[in-house]
């Protein structure tokens, strides 16, 4: 014979938790950091290591994590750690107003350099040769 709890003893435990929940309030949260794009003046004001998350658009499961290393003459390499395993590339970046533009037969890519209390961060959209859309996020490595 199966035997269930009584309906309201559920409603009680409902309302025990709500009431020991709403003892407990959350903390003030702070300003969101205000990010600011700002110019590239020069590729070799961004050369170095930097890394983040890169996404699909529309959004999946798949999230990567990326990491691009960027000379100061504008050449640059990444590499991409998937759950199917290491997607590789390189390319060069050029100049133009302000940002950074690549252009290969695998597809584009435009980064925008981002700054906001002391913070740098490249914010970069992208269009692979199957018509995939991506952005990503990097910060320099540390």
């Amino acid at each position: 014979m199966k035997r269930s709890f009584p309906r309201w003893s559920t409603v009680l435990l409902a309302l025990v938790c709500l009431v020991v929940s709403h003892g407990c309030q959350t903390p003030e949260r702070s300003d969101p950091t205000q990010w600011v794009q700002v110019p590239i003046a020069d590729v070799a004001d961004v050369a170095g290591k930097w890394d983040g998350l890169m996404r699909r658009i529309p959004p999946d499961r798949r999230d990567d994590w990326v990491t691009v290393a960027i000379a100061p003459d504008g050449r640059y390499e990444f590499s991409s750690l998937r759950t199917i395993g290491i997607f590789t590339g390189h390319g060069e970046f050029a100049l133009k107003e302000g940002k950074l533009l690549s252009k290969s037969e695998r597809g584009t890519v435009e980064a925008a350099l981002y700054q906001a209390g002391g913070q740098r961060m490249l914010k970069a959209k992208g269009r692979a040769a199957d018509g995939t859309d991506y952005t990503a996020e990097v910060k320099p490595a540390k």
